[in-house]
């Protein structure tokens, strides 16, 4: 009876030993999947005069809470995953997309009024969706 006990208390002191020894999950960094890792965008709404609200649904507050905080007239940073957004002001919106490297990419017919394509700046230059004229 007894060496079946011993047999137990020796498993369970290597047990313990290991577990003092080797490094948890909790103290190893875990690497972040691709499409869990979020990408510093800069958003540049400046040429926008005068100045307007403007916001990401899904990711700040709706429009019509932001006021100054989110306001053309200051640059922005935002951390996004990779995926589909919406850049809107109380006048227009458009569809701007992340891909996993952290680049951005938008429809082309909107060039002339928004800049940055494969960079992780969105530069608006439009009131409108009209180039805006100085």
């Amino acid at each position: 009876m007894k060496k079946p006990l011993g047999a137990f208390w020796g498993a369970a002191a290597i047990a313990a030993g290991l577990a003092f020894a080797a490094p948890t999950l909790a103290d190893q960094p875990s690497p972040k999947h691709p499409m869990a890792q979020e990408h510093p965008i800069e958003f540049d709404a400046t040429g926008i005069i005068p100045p307007m609200p403007w916001s990401i649904p899904g990711v700040t507050e709706p429009i019509q809470s932001v006021r100054d905080r989110m306001a053309t007239d200051k640059v922005t940073t935002l951390k996004l995953r990779r995926g589909r957004y919406i850049f809107m002001t109380t006048v227009f919106s458009f569809e701007f997309t992340v891909n996993l490297e952290g680049k951005l990419d938008y429809m082309k017919t909107i060039d002339q009024c928004v800049g940055g394509r494969g960079t992780s700046t969105l530069l608006v230059k439009c009131r409108k969706m009209q180039p805006v004229e100085h």
